[in-house]
């Protein structure tokens, strides 16, 4: 409610108008001189009515909101991501800036409009709105010129200013930003048309892209609500496009007990990898995060309290799980622990032949030098080794799938399914899995069905 004043004959009033980008509170204030031959009662009546008034204007025109998007989002990054969200998740909000800078970035918060992120939602559908950098493959051997230079692909890396995936990712054939081949070839002193070749590629954003776009211009407008620089959300009113939701890949019953047969053969830290992956249903970077101190070897728990992250700035580093949910304990059969402990004493041979060169560390999957594993390495093996042995390749991740339908088949209930999965709510176990959830419901009532068996019951009673 405004304040108001008495000065001389003349009224000051002031109302607060919310905030500004430092956090400092705005006022605004205006004068009302009562008209000649007022009576006391008219001048109260009517200086509540002019106090209304100038706080619905100063609502109306946001002077807290005078402030740019692109400087406030900014800020954003600073005063709310960086202490409340993990540093993957920030990595991929600052990849969003460049689209959504050059759309709304020049517009200030309060006279952003709903219409203007429609506006921008709709363009980011459009064809041709990803052009992406052209991308370039390798024509030649690349890893014979590092070996002719009697250099390994990590020591490289850094000589080329790339990081070790994209390296690694070179070497085998497979595209890489036209930027990064440029620095490649650069690096070896070769011409960059001698060693790659140059795909363009214009494509569409995906409906998720699109909707991840929406999501963070929505957190920063709800930041600013909450801040009291802006009176409400304009992103709130804006018509997403409708994501398809696809049913999860994953391996049949059949395809896994073939795998885990050719298993057998592969090195003891992937038998171990993806045996866990399988049987625990674990994510990626809880696999990776694991250390052996989180085993219990007597009573065959595994414990999930970390998990093992890579960016580009930082390399690979510890993170938190991603919800206080996924720090979790689940106990697995016992053939589990004996494929870990041969990986246990395979990884205690290999500390010994290395030596002094050995890195030190707790983590149960680590690369030839005992550091922390690299987390697009499973991926790349798994590839290999699915091409090798002529098994479909469907990716690291769709081992959870298989672990959540072996559980909802096996008729384990939506809390417990939830619960295992390390998933923050159950909601998000039905939303995941809710066709498998209905195929499991109706092999239920096709169970309930034959054990009743109450139209052969009729039959036999008719016949009687």
């Amino acid at each position: 409610m405004p304040t108001i004043t008495k000065r001389g004959e003349t009224y000051r009033i002031r109302a607060y108008c919310g905030y500004d980008a430092k956090g400092k509170q705005v006022t605004r204030s205006t004068t009302w001189k009562p008209a000649p031959g007022m009576t006391p009662k008219q001048i109260e009546k009517e200086l509540q009515r002019q106090a209304v008034l100038f706080e619905e204007k100063c609502s109306g025109q946001g002077w807290g909101g005078s402030i740019k998007f692109e400087t406030f989002c900014k800020q954003w990054f600073e005063e709310y991501a960086a202490p409340s969200l993990r540093p993957r998740s920030i990595a991929r909000l600052h990849q969003l800036e460049v689209r959504t800078y050059a759309a709304l970035g020049h517009v200030r918060l309060d006279k952003l409009t709903p219409r203007q992120i429609q506006t921008f939602i709709n363009d980011l559908g459009k064809p041709g709105i990803s052009q992406r950098e052209s991308r370039s493959r390798s024509k030649v051997d690349l890893p014979a010129l590092l070996a002719e230079r009697d250099m390994l692909q990590k020591d490289f890396a850094p000589l080329a200013g790339l990081s070790r995936s994209t390296v690694s990712s070179a070497c085998r054939g497979e595209y890489i930003s036209l930027q990064s081949a440029k620095k490649f070839a650069k690096a070896l002193g070769r011409d960059y048309n001698t060693l790659f070749e140059t795909t363009a590629a214009k494509v569409s954003l995906s409906p998720k892209t699109i909707r991840n776009y929406h999501g963070f211009v929505s957190s920063v407008l709800s930041y600013a609500v909450r801040m009291g620089m802006i009176q409400h959300n304009p992103a709130q009113n804006v018509t997403l496009p409708h994501a398809e939701r696809k049913e999860k890949e994953c391996y049949s019953l059949e395809e896994a007990q073939t795998f885990l047969e050719s298993l057998e053969s592969a090195p003891t830290k992937y038998r171990a990898f993806f045996v866990l992956a399988i049987y625990g249903g674990f994510r990626r970077g809880e696999l990776l995060g694991l250390e052996w101190p989180d085993l219990d070897f007597e009573t065959c728990v595994v414990s999930i309290r970390r998990t093992s992250q890579y960016l580009k700035e930082k390399g690979v580093f510890t993170d938190t799980t991603k919800t206080v949910q996924s720090q979790r304990s689940l106990k697995l059969p016992a053939v589990v622990f004996d494929v870990l402990r041969q990986h246990r004493a395979a990884q205690a041979q290999e500390r010994l032949l290395l030596g002094d060169q050995w890195h030190d560390s707790q983590r149960l999957f680590v690369n030839a030098f005992g550091e922390p594993m690299h987390p697009n390495t499973p991926y790349h093996w798994l590839k290999g080794f699915c091409q090798e042995t002529g098994q479909r390749f469907l990716g690291v991740h769709q081992f959870r799938h298989l672990n959540a339908s072996l559980l909802i088949n096996s008729g384990a209930d939506v809390r417990t399914v939830s619960a295992s999965l390390g998933h923050s709510q159950v909601t998000t176990t039905l939303n995941i899995y809710a066709h498998t959830f209905a195929e499991a419901q109706a092999k239920a009532g096709e169970a309930v069905a034959a054990a009743l068996d109450l139209g052969n019951r009729r039959k036999a009673k008719g016949s009687a």
